[in-house]
């Protein structure tokens, strides 16, 4: 038995969040039809979307959103639905308001990409609908398509969902520094580019030695897979090349430690042609130091713009990426904590890039005090568990370092895998 969808018309959209909602997130197998003799004759747990109910099926009443293929500026209205407010609300239907339109809203990013239309400007979380809403903190598109499971199970008790777990994914990411070039000449020109670069880290790499705050690389890999020796799990690196020569970068003992990790390309953002080249040149130079490194993963922890980013990133060849997030805020940036296909608004059309969304880092805990960040971090990782979502956390691999500065980090990402249960 599976579940029967009919729409008057099913759109890319619909069918993209209806495909989110019961198979990705619940499990449970679909059909879509728009024939509504079919429908009404069919024997399968029947769902409508639309302006009324054809029989006595499970009804969803519709707004615009779905059913539209362009990108127009909207202000949804709400309506109070617990503790936080819904948006887009009707009447009549098994809830308050249209949760597809709602999740499509929420998981497409469409306020960003109105966003990014009208200013340069960086898209601050607190100037979010979600954050107006009061939902940030929570994967309610997950708790949503729960509510939905619940709803269908009372009307079909003898309907079955395949078995979703919680799962537990860390990215840990580093930038590797360059080392002096043999020879004066290739010395020279390295010292000089170093200081007008500001891109090249080496200046900075060395006074950071001589204070005593520089951390080895290679020796907090060896510490950190020592750490996941004993748990289920393996976390995912995130490399970040400087632009120089591959002859002037050190690597021999990362891509030891590196060998069998998991490992992507950090801050590939792109939003012209010459950033474009950078990432096929950070790509080359991610494979000598992994050569399997495959299928490609990414990690922009800077500003994501919608949609050049992600673009620019599926036309490198990677195939998963990391970014969605907030750096300095914890939540759920896309509303949920399960893994989409990223949805081009542009183009209205399902991508191949799967998305997967953090909503912690180091950098938001090391300004909380000890207590608070533990609660913190419980209150994420139990929302995710909740749902039987996946939990990712990015981390800063000198986070983890024994350096007396990165203590609380590294005992704070320690009971994260402990809480986790990996």
């Amino acid at each position: 038995m599976h579940l029967i969808i009919f729409s008057n018309i099913l759109t890319p959209r619909i069918k993209y969040i209806f495909n989110f909602i019961f198979k990705d997130i619940l499990k449970a197998e679909i059909e879509f039809t728009g024939n509504s003799q079919y429908f009404l004759q069919s024997e399968q747990v029947k769902i409508s979307y639309g302006d009324q109910p054809l029989g006595d099926e499970l009804f969803f009443k519709s707004t615009a959103l779905l059913f539209s293929n362009k990108l127009v500026e909207i202000k949804p209205k709400t309506i109070s639905f617990g503790e936080y407010q819904a948006p887009f609300p009707v009447e009549q239907s098994a809830l308050p308001f249209d949760v597809f339109a709602a999740s499509f809203f929420m998981v497409s990013r469409y306020e960003e990409y109105l966003h990014q239309k009208n200013t340069e400007e960086e898209f601050k979380p607190s100037k979010s609908y979600q954050h107006k809403w009061k939902v940030l903190d929570k994967p309610v598109i997950d708790e949503w398509a729960l509510m939905i499971k619940s709803i269908i199970k009372k009307k079909h008790p003898a309907f079955k969902f395949h078995e979703k777990k919680f799962q537990h994914q860390p990215t840990i990411n580093f930038n590797i520094l360059p080392g002096l070039p043999e020879g004066f000449l290739n010395r020279t020109k390295f010292v000089f580019s170093a200081l007008f670069k500001k891109e090249n880290n080496y200046l900075s790499s060395k006074f950071d030695r001589l204070t005593g705050v520089g951390i080895s690389n290679e020796q907090v890999l060896e510490d950190v897979n020592k750490i996941f020796a004993a748990k289920k799990n393996t976390p995912l690196y995130f490399v970040d090349f400087p632009e120089v020569p591959m002859d002037y970068i050190k690597i021999n003992g990362i891509n030891q430690h590196l060998h069998s990790q998991s490992v992507g390309l950090l801050r590939p953002c792109a939003s012209d042609k010459q950033k474009m080249t950078e990432i096929k040149e950070g790509l080359i130079k991610l494979r000598k130091i992994h050569p399997v490194a495959i299928p490609l993963t990414s990690q922009q922890l800077d500003v994501l713009k919608f949609p050049i980013c992600y673009l620019n990133i599926l036309n490198s060849g990677i195939t998963a990426d990391y970014s969605m997030g907030y750096s300095n805020v914890p939540g759920f940036r896309a509303g949920t904590c399960t893994p989409f296909n990223w949805y081009d608004l542009q183009l209205e059309k399902v991508t191949p890039l799967v998305v997967n969304s953090y909503c912690l880092t180091d950098y938001i805990l090391q300004y909380l005090t000890n207590e608070s960040a533990t609660k913190t971090l419980h209150q994420y990782i139990d929302a995710v568990k909740v749902v039987n979502g996946t939990f990712y956390s990015s981390w800063s691999l000198r986070s983890l370092s024994d350096h007396p500065k990165y203590k609380k980090l590294k005992l704070l990402f320690i009971e994260m895998l402990n809480y986790a249960g990996n």
